[in-house]
């Protein structure tokens, strides 16, 4: 045996080199598959989707705050939000997911033309690209749309008889009943968790 190996020095370090080779490309094969996964290919993960409502949490605080700015750039009428709730939406690179939808109404009467200016100006200065919308079969009525890639889809309708703003956050991308599992478990039959209790509203 000892003679055998040392009469073929070359191809045994070849045949060990090759060995290690593989061996490290096989332990390196195992630690990526092996490493938890936090986007589309394993979405229902937990820990994913408490980042997922973590983050349905800022943008429901972005949009909240974006539509009160757009108010308060309108004028001192009195809104109230209607139907805030999420909605299925689908990420600008074609995921599925989950986003928030909200309604505010005046039943102020405004100036249409000026409000929508307003809004138009507001709306364009944070980046949004918008278009304004008339039909000669509905008098009195102006609508104003903007939406921003990957972010808000939002309009806002002037009327003589009140204006509203409806209102789209970003599409946070995850698995819809694995996320709503986790922000409404008792829809689900399944106990309350404190994480879940602030998006709610």
């Amino acid at each position: 045996m000892p003679a055998e190996f040392n009469g073929r020095p070359k191809a045994r370090s070849f045949l060990a080199v090759l060995l290690c080779a593989v061996f490290a490309l096989s332990a390196c094969t195992s630690t990526t598959t092996e490493k938890p996964m936090t986007g589309s290919n394993n979405l229902s993960d937990p820990a994913t989707v408490k980042a997922q409502i973590e983050e349905l949490k800022q943008v429901l605080a972005d949009l909240h705050t974006f539509k009160t700015e757009t108010q308060k750039a309108i004028g001192p009428q009195q809104w109230a939000d209607k139907n805030l709730r999420n909605s299925a939406c689908t990420t600008p690179d074609g995921q599925e997911g989950v986003n928030y939808s909200v309604m505010s109404q005046t039943m102020e009467t405004l100036d249409l033309e000026a409000s929508v200016n307003v809004v138009k100006s507001f709306w364009e200065s944070k980046g949004f690209a918008t278009r304004t919308e008339t039909n000669p079969r509905e008098p009195g009525v102006i609508r104003l749309y903007a939406n921003e890639n990957g972010g808000h889809l939002i309009s806002f309708t002037a009327t003589s008889k009140g204006s509203s703003l409806e209102m789209d956050s970003a599409c946070v991308a995850g698995d819809q009943t694995a996320i709503y599992k986790e922000l409404y478990p008792g829809n689900f039959g399944l106990r309350s968790s404190s994480s879940s209790s602030a998006t709610s509203g």
